[in-house]
């Protein structure tokens, strides 16, 4: 099985929407949500640091950034999407070819 980050880049070169179980530290709540992940890493102003998706189907809205240790959970689900013309997904093709992402399965 693929780690979280493995998994997420793995989902964002291939435009798949991911399922996370993920604890809100703020509102001590656990949330699940379908979201179209997009990047990993600081945000373009570096205000935020983590991983990112471009949409979140629960809150109806993106960008929004996760802390990983904050990801209880996470699968893929069988639907893709369309990559936002203003992602950063491209920028992980150099991390998806060197960790033979295409090949592996996500588990």
């Amino acid at each position: 099985m693929l780690s979280l980050i493995d998994t997420w880049i793995k989902a964002t070169v291939e435009h798949r929407i991911l399922n996370i179980e993920y604890f809100s530290h703020t509102k001590q709540e656990y949330t699940k949500r379908d979201i179209e992940p997009d990047f990993i890493g600081p945000s373009r102003d570096g205000r935020n640091n983590g991983i990112w998706a471009t949409f979140c189907h629960l809150r109806n809205e993106g960008p929004r950034c996760f802390q990983p240790h904050s990801v209880k959970h996470f699968s893929i689900t069988e639907k893709s999407f369309s990559p936002s013309p203003l992602g950063r997904w491209k920028e992980l093709l150099p991390l998806y070819e060197q960790k033979g992402l295409k090949e592996k399965e996500f588990g």
